[in-house]
């Protein structure tokens, strides 16, 4: 385009119409948006589910199970520990008079 300025036959080209549908047709993003297209559809062919790979058993899926359980426990009680609004929580809960939240130790001056 910068070539344009010079060379009088590409001045009249990019002065048209065709030359700005061109250019946004053959934009960087919009070739790559078109390519990648085909890449993803490739890409997500390899997560289909007829492939031979064989099913879990009953024993992994109970594993998991567990493991998934575990890790609730664990948050729980992490939320637990750093609630100011869960008893739980020992001095952070604002209902507790040692708690720096409680009413009684904010001071209004």
């Amino acid at each position: 385009m910068a070539g344009a300025t010079k060379i009088e036959p590409l001045d009249q080209f990019y002065s048209g119409a065709l030359a700005g549908y061109l250019n946004v047709l053959f934009f960087p993003m919009t070739a790559l948006l078109v390519l990648g297209f085909g890449y993803a559809q490739h890409w997500l062919d390899a997560f289909s589910t007829t492939s031979d790979r064989a099913m879990p058993s009953g024993n992994e899926f109970d594993a998991a199970k567990e493991l998934e359980e575990e890790h609730e426990r664990a948050f729980e009680a992490l939320n637990a520990t750093t609630d100011i609004y869960d008893p739980r929580s020992g001095t952070l809960y604002v209902g507790n008079s040692l708690s720096p939240n409680n009413g009684a130790h904010i001071n209004a001056s």
